[in-house]
Protein backbone atom coordinates (compact mmCIF):
# COMPACT_ATOMS: atom_id res chain seq x y z
CA UNK A 1 0.00 0.00 0.00
CA UNK A 2 1.51 3.58 -0.99
CA UNK A 3 0.21 6.14 1.33
CA UNK A 4 1.79 9.97 1.99
CA UNK A 5 2.01 12.11 5.10
CA UNK A 6 0.78 16.02 5.50
CA UNK A 7 3.06 15.56 8.90
CA UNK A 8 6.30 14.87 6.68
CA UNK A 9 5.28 17.72 4.06
CA UNK A 10 5.55 19.94 7.10
CA UNK A 11 8.51 18.49 8.33
CA UNK A 12 10.20 19.24 5.30
CA UNK A 13 8.59 22.63 5.01
CA UNK A 14 9.96 24.00 8.34
CA UNK A 15 13.87 21.99 7.60
CA UNK A 16 14.21 23.66 3.64
CA UNK A 17 15.55 26.87 3.24
CA UNK A 18 13.46 27.15 -0.63
CA UNK A 19 10.62 26.09 -2.27
CA UNK A 20 11.82 23.86 -5.21
CA UNK A 21 8.95 25.16 -7.80
CA UNK A 22 11.02 24.77 -10.88
CA UNK A 23 14.19 24.68 -9.49
CA UNK A 24 16.55 24.63 -6.78
CA UNK A 25 19.37 27.13 -6.06
CA UNK A 26 23.26 27.06 -6.13
CA UNK A 27 22.87 27.69 -2.26
CA UNK A 28 20.48 25.55 -1.51
CA UNK A 29 20.80 22.79 -4.71
CA UNK A 30 18.85 19.76 -3.71
CA UNK A 31 15.45 19.10 -4.41
CA UNK A 32 13.09 16.54 -2.35
CA UNK A 33 9.37 16.46 -2.23
CA UNK A 34 9.57 20.32 -3.34
CA UNK A 35 12.13 21.22 -1.01
CA UNK A 36 14.70 22.72 -1.56
CA UNK A 37 18.04 22.29 1.06
CA UNK A 38 22.30 21.36 0.85
CA UNK A 39 22.30 18.06 3.69
CA UNK A 40 21.60 14.94 3.47
CA UNK A 41 18.25 15.25 4.11
CA UNK A 42 17.87 16.85 0.48
CA UNK A 43 20.74 15.08 -1.28
CA UNK A 44 20.71 11.81 -0.37
CA UNK A 45 20.52 9.87 -3.89
CA UNK A 46 16.95 8.38 -3.90
CA UNK A 47 15.26 11.19 -1.68
CA UNK A 48 17.18 13.61 -4.09
CA UNK A 49 15.09 14.93 -7.12
CA UNK A 50 17.47 15.18 -10.04
CA UNK A 51 14.73 17.02 -12.51
CA UNK A 52 14.13 19.80 -10.10
CA UNK A 53 17.71 20.59 -8.60
CA UNK A 54 19.98 22.83 -9.10
CA UNK A 55 22.53 20.71 -11.82
CA UNK A 56 22.64 17.55 -12.64
CA UNK A 57 25.27 16.66 -9.95
CA UNK A 58 23.53 18.25 -7.09
CA UNK A 59 22.15 15.02 -5.86
CA UNK A 60 24.48 12.83 -4.13
CA UNK A 61 25.63 9.85 -6.23
CA UNK A 62 24.25 6.27 -5.07
CA UNK A 63 26.88 4.64 -2.39
CA UNK A 64 26.69 1.25 -3.75
CA UNK A 65 26.36 -1.86 -1.66
CA UNK A 66 27.94 -2.92 1.15
CA UNK A 67 27.59 -6.84 2.52
CA UNK A 68 27.09 -6.59 6.68
CA UNK A 69 24.66 -7.39 9.57
CA UNK A 70 23.65 -4.54 11.54
CA UNK A 71 22.18 -5.52 15.15
CA UNK A 72 21.55 -1.92 16.49
CA UNK A 73 24.16 -1.94 19.42
CA UNK A 74 25.13 1.09 18.88
CA UNK A 75 23.33 4.54 18.73
CA UNK A 76 25.36 4.95 15.71
CA UNK A 77 23.99 2.51 13.53
CA UNK A 78 21.01 4.59 13.16
CA UNK A 79 21.12 8.73 13.44
CA UNK A 80 18.82 11.75 12.08
CA UNK A 81 19.78 12.17 8.74
CA UNK A 82 20.40 15.75 9.17
CA UNK A 83 23.27 14.92 11.13
CA UNK A 84 24.36 12.53 8.80
CA UNK A 85 28.24 13.43 7.20
CA UNK A 86 28.55 10.96 4.60
CA UNK A 87 29.77 7.82 5.71
CA UNK A 88 27.69 5.24 5.16
CA UNK A 89 30.39 2.73 7.38
CA UNK A 90 29.72 5.18 10.33
CA UNK A 91 26.11 5.10 10.44
CA UNK A 92 24.06 2.20 8.80
CA UNK A 93 20.61 3.70 8.73
CA UNK A 94 18.91 7.39 8.57
CA UNK A 95 15.97 8.62 9.78
CA UNK A 96 14.78 10.51 7.10
CA UNK A 97 11.96 12.72 8.89
CA UNK A 98 11.88 15.14 11.45
CA UNK A 99 10.67 14.96 14.33
CA UNK A 100 12.94 12.07 14.66
CA UNK A 101 10.90 8.75 15.86
CA UNK A 102 13.71 6.27 15.31
CA UNK A 103 16.41 5.54 17.41
CA UNK A 104 18.89 2.22 18.27
CA UNK A 105 18.26 0.64 21.78
CA UNK A 106 18.11 -2.26 23.75
CA UNK A 107 20.18 -4.03 20.71
CA UNK A 108 17.48 -3.31 18.59
CA UNK A 109 15.80 -0.67 16.01
CA UNK A 110 12.70 0.99 17.68
CA UNK A 111 10.45 2.72 15.04
CA UNK A 112 8.02 4.89 17.19
CA UNK A 113 4.48 6.36 16.32
CA UNK A 114 3.13 9.08 18.36
CA UNK A 115 0.03 11.04 19.17
CA UNK A 116 -0.11 14.60 17.03
CA UNK A 117 -3.43 16.04 18.82
CA UNK A 118 -3.34 18.51 16.01
CA UNK A 119 -4.46 16.37 13.55
CA UNK A 120 -6.16 13.50 15.84
CA UNK A 121 -3.52 11.36 14.12
CA UNK A 122 0.10 9.26 14.48
CA UNK A 123 3.03 10.72 13.66
CA UNK A 124 5.26 7.60 12.71
CA UNK A 125 8.88 7.25 11.53
CA UNK A 126 10.90 6.00 8.12
CA UNK A 127 14.57 4.88 8.35
CA UNK A 128 16.70 4.11 5.18
CA UNK A 129 20.27 2.15 4.39
CA UNK A 130 22.88 4.09 3.84
CA UNK A 131 24.16 2.21 1.17
CA UNK A 132 22.28 1.20 -2.06
CA UNK A 133 21.64 -2.27 -3.53
CA UNK A 134 20.93 -3.55 -7.08
CA UNK A 135 20.32 -7.17 -6.58
CA UNK A 136 21.12 -9.38 -3.62
CA UNK A 137 19.39 -11.27 -0.24
CA UNK A 138 18.33 -8.80 2.28
CA UNK A 139 17.04 -10.55 5.65
CA UNK A 140 15.88 -8.56 8.87
CA UNK A 141 14.19 -9.23 12.18
CA UNK A 142 11.04 -7.98 13.03
CA UNK A 143 8.65 -7.51 15.49
CA UNK A 144 5.53 -5.58 14.23
CA UNK A 145 3.26 -2.88 15.84
CA UNK A 146 0.55 -4.51 14.85
CA UNK A 147 -1.28 -4.62 18.04
CA UNK A 148 -3.83 -2.12 17.40
CA UNK A 149 -6.02 -1.40 14.23
CA UNK A 150 -4.45 1.22 11.47
CA UNK A 151 -1.27 0.58 12.80
CA UNK A 152 1.14 -0.37 9.94
CA UNK A 153 4.37 -1.82 9.75
CA UNK A 154 6.90 -2.17 6.90
CA UNK A 155 10.06 -3.41 5.92
CA UNK A 156 10.63 -2.20 1.92
CA UNK A 157 13.47 -2.36 -0.90
CA UNK A 158 12.71 1.33 -2.77
CA UNK A 159 13.47 3.82 -5.47
CA UNK A 160 11.59 6.85 -4.17
CA UNK A 161 12.25 8.40 -8.13
CA UNK A 162 11.09 5.36 -10.27
CA UNK A 163 8.88 3.88 -7.40
CA UNK A 164 10.36 0.46 -8.12
CA UNK A 165 9.57 -1.50 -4.79
CA UNK A 166 9.30 -5.20 -2.92
CA UNK A 167 7.91 -5.06 0.31
CA UNK A 168 7.00 -6.67 3.49
CA UNK A 169 3.73 -4.79 5.71
CA UNK A 170 1.72 -5.68 8.35
CA UNK A 171 -1.35 -4.20 9.03
CA UNK A 172 -3.03 -3.69 12.93
CA UNK A 173 -6.24 -5.06 10.96
CA UNK A 174 -4.78 -8.28 10.49
CA UNK A 175 -1.78 -9.20 13.02
CA UNK A 176 -1.02 -13.13 12.28
CA UNK A 177 -0.40 -12.32 8.88
CA UNK A 178 2.25 -10.46 6.53
CA UNK A 179 1.49 -9.25 3.79
CA UNK A 180 3.71 -9.05 0.26
CA UNK A 181 3.95 -6.75 -2.56
CA UNK A 182 5.67 -5.14 -5.37
CA UNK A 183 5.27 -2.00 -7.38
CA UNK A 184 6.95 -1.48 -10.93
CA UNK A 185 7.26 2.53 -12.17
CA UNK A 186 4.62 4.10 -9.73
CA UNK A 187 1.86 1.98 -10.94
CA UNK A 188 -0.66 1.50 -7.92
CA UNK A 189 -1.77 -1.98 -8.89
CA UNK A 190 -3.15 -3.13 -5.62
CA UNK A 191 -4.41 -6.89 -6.81
CA UNK A 192 -0.36 -7.86 -6.57
CA UNK A 193 -0.93 -8.25 -2.83
CA UNK A 194 -0.53 -11.75 -1.73
CA UNK A 195 -1.10 -12.09 2.37
CA UNK A 196 0.57 -15.27 4.56
CA UNK A 197 -1.46 -16.18 7.40
CA UNK A 198 1.21 -16.92 10.79
CA UNK A 199 0.92 -16.22 14.37
CA UNK A 200 0.43 -13.10 15.98
CA UNK A 201 3.31 -10.84 14.45
CA UNK A 202 3.58 -8.27 17.34
CA UNK A 203 4.33 -11.31 20.05
CA UNK A 204 7.72 -12.52 18.66
CA UNK A 205 10.53 -12.22 16.23
CA UNK A 206 10.78 -12.79 12.74
CA UNK A 207 13.08 -13.45 10.27
CA UNK A 208 11.81 -12.24 6.74
CA UNK A 209 13.61 -11.99 3.68
CA UNK A 210 13.53 -10.60 0.30
CA UNK A 211 15.81 -12.86 -2.17
CA UNK A 212 15.96 -10.24 -5.63
CA UNK A 213 17.64 -11.25 -8.39
CA UNK A 214 17.26 -10.22 -12.38
CA UNK A 215 15.14 -13.15 -12.72
CA UNK A 216 12.83 -13.75 -9.53
CA UNK A 217 12.94 -12.38 -6.38
CA UNK A 218 11.53 -14.63 -3.91
CA UNK A 219 10.10 -13.54 -0.36
CA UNK A 220 10.96 -16.06 2.71
CA UNK A 221 9.65 -16.05 6.25
CA UNK A 222 12.03 -17.76 8.99
CA UNK A 223 14.10 -18.78 6.04
CA UNK A 224 10.73 -20.72 4.40
CA UNK A 225 9.84 -19.11 1.07
CA UNK A 226 6.20 -18.08 0.86
CA UNK A 227 6.19 -16.01 -2.89
CA UNK A 228 8.02 -16.38 -6.03
CA UNK A 229 8.22 -13.89 -8.62
CA UNK A 230 9.41 -14.73 -11.75
CA UNK A 231 10.63 -12.12 -14.25
CA UNK A 232 9.48 -13.71 -16.71
CA UNK A 233 5.76 -13.83 -15.77
CA UNK A 234 5.42 -9.99 -15.25
CA UNK A 235 5.65 -9.29 -19.43
CA UNK A 236 2.87 -6.37 -20.40
CA UNK A 237 1.76 -7.95 -23.85
CA UNK A 238 0.70 -4.45 -25.06
CA UNK A 239 3.88 -3.20 -24.32
CA UNK A 240 6.38 -5.71 -24.46
CA UNK A 241 7.62 -4.68 -21.08
CA UNK A 242 8.94 -6.56 -18.35
CA UNK A 243 7.29 -4.80 -15.35
CA UNK A 244 9.87 -6.22 -13.31
CA UNK A 245 11.45 -3.87 -10.72
CA UNK A 246 15.42 -3.33 -11.52
CA UNK A 247 16.28 0.45 -10.13
CA UNK A 248 19.28 0.41 -7.65
CA UNK A 249 17.28 1.09 -4.34
CA UNK A 250 17.56 1.45 -0.73
CA UNK A 251 16.28 -0.89 2.14
CA UNK A 252 13.89 0.83 4.52
CA UNK A 253 11.39 0.44 7.68
CA UNK A 254 9.03 2.17 8.44
CA UNK A 255 5.87 3.03 10.62
CA UNK A 256 2.71 4.94 9.95
CA UNK A 257 -0.97 5.37 10.52
CA UNK A 258 -3.00 3.89 7.92
CA UNK A 259 -6.33 3.99 10.48
CA UNK A 260 -6.39 7.67 10.61
CA UNK A 261 -5.08 8.98 7.07
CA UNK A 262 -8.09 9.93 5.84
CA UNK A 263 -8.41 8.07 3.04
CA UNK A 264 -11.02 5.18 2.15
CA UNK A 265 -8.85 3.08 0.93
CA UNK A 266 -5.82 2.77 3.13
CA UNK A 267 -8.32 2.97 6.33
CA UNK A 268 -10.32 -0.31 5.00
CA UNK A 269 -6.83 -1.80 4.24
CA UNK A 270 -4.93 -1.24 7.48
CA UNK A 271 -8.31 -1.02 9.94
CA UNK A 272 -9.87 1.83 11.92
CA UNK A 273 -9.95 4.11 13.65
CA UNK A 274 -6.39 3.55 14.87
CA UNK A 275 -7.11 3.95 18.26
CA UNK A 276 -4.96 6.88 20.60
CA UNK A 277 -4.72 8.61 23.60
CA UNK A 278 -1.82 11.56 24.52
CA UNK A 279 0.34 8.66 26.02
CA UNK A 280 0.12 6.51 23.31
CA UNK A 281 3.19 5.00 21.68
CA UNK A 282 3.43 2.10 19.21
CA UNK A 283 6.83 0.48 18.64
CA UNK A 284 7.62 -1.57 15.59
CA UNK A 285 11.40 -3.16 16.88
CA UNK A 286 14.23 -4.57 14.44
CA UNK A 287 16.46 -6.75 16.35
CA UNK A 288 19.01 -7.15 12.55
CA UNK A 289 19.10 -6.51 9.18
CA UNK A 290 21.31 -8.69 6.68
CA UNK A 291 22.02 -7.21 3.38
CA UNK A 292 23.84 -9.92 1.40
CA UNK A 293 25.15 -8.02 -1.92
CA UNK A 294 25.21 -10.10 -5.21
CA UNK A 295 28.54 -9.95 -6.58
CA UNK A 296 30.61 -6.59 -6.81
CA UNK A 297 28.53 -3.61 -5.88
CA UNK A 298 30.84 -0.43 -5.49
CA UNK A 299 29.80 3.04 -5.72
CA UNK A 300 29.33 4.25 -9.22
CA UNK A 301 27.31 6.87 -10.71
CA UNK A 302 23.71 5.83 -10.97
CA UNK A 303 21.97 4.27 -14.04
CA UNK A 304 19.43 6.61 -15.24
CA UNK A 305 16.47 7.45 -13.25
CA UNK A 306 14.25 5.32 -15.38
CA UNK A 307 15.99 2.28 -14.02
CA UNK A 308 13.14 -0.86 -14.84
CA UNK A 309 12.50 -0.95 -18.30
CA UNK A 310 9.79 1.68 -20.31
CA UNK A 311 7.02 1.59 -22.76
CA UNK A 312 8.02 2.57 -25.74
CA UNK A 313 4.93 4.61 -25.82
CA UNK A 314 5.61 8.00 -24.45
CA UNK A 315 2.48 9.19 -23.92
CA UNK A 316 1.91 6.86 -21.63
CA UNK A 317 0.48 8.43 -18.30
CA UNK A 318 1.97 8.52 -14.42
CA UNK A 319 0.21 8.33 -11.51
CA UNK A 320 1.25 11.51 -9.05
CA UNK A 321 -0.15 12.32 -6.07
CA UNK A 322 -3.24 14.25 -4.87
CA UNK A 323 -2.07 14.77 -1.24
CA UNK A 324 -4.57 12.97 -0.08
CA UNK A 325 -3.05 9.06 0.33
CA UNK A 326 -4.86 8.45 -3.01
CA UNK A 327 -3.38 9.07 -6.65
CA UNK A 328 -3.98 10.53 -9.70
CA UNK A 329 -3.04 10.35 -13.19
CA UNK A 330 -2.10 13.36 -15.38
CA UNK A 331 0.30 14.24 -17.99
CA UNK A 332 1.82 17.43 -19.61
CA UNK A 333 1.44 19.47 -16.20
CA UNK A 334 4.79 20.24 -14.06
CA UNK A 335 4.74 18.57 -10.68
CA UNK A 336 3.87 20.05 -7.98
CA UNK A 337 4.66 20.38 -4.31
CA UNK A 338 4.08 16.63 -3.25
CA UNK A 339 4.83 14.93 0.03
CA UNK A 340 7.21 12.21 1.41
CA UNK A 341 6.09 8.95 1.66
CA UNK A 342 5.43 7.62 5.45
Amino acid sequence: MKFTSAFAALALSMASSALAQNKCTEFSPCSREGYCDSDAMFCLWDLCDPTTSYNATSCWQPEGCTSRTTTFDSSNDVIAIRTYGGNPQANAFLSVFEPNNAKAANGQLELDMTYDAANNKGFGATVKASTTIKYGKVTARVKSASVATGVVTSFIIINEQTGDEFDFEWVGKNPAEVQTNYYYQKELDYTKMTPYAMADTSAAYHDYTIDWTAEKTTWLVDNVPIRVLNRADTLDAATGVYKYPTSEARVSFGIWDGGNSGAQGTQEWSGYPTPWSPTTVYKALVESVTIECAGEQLPSESESESGSEQPTDSTSEQPTDDGNGEHSSESGEPPIKCRPRY
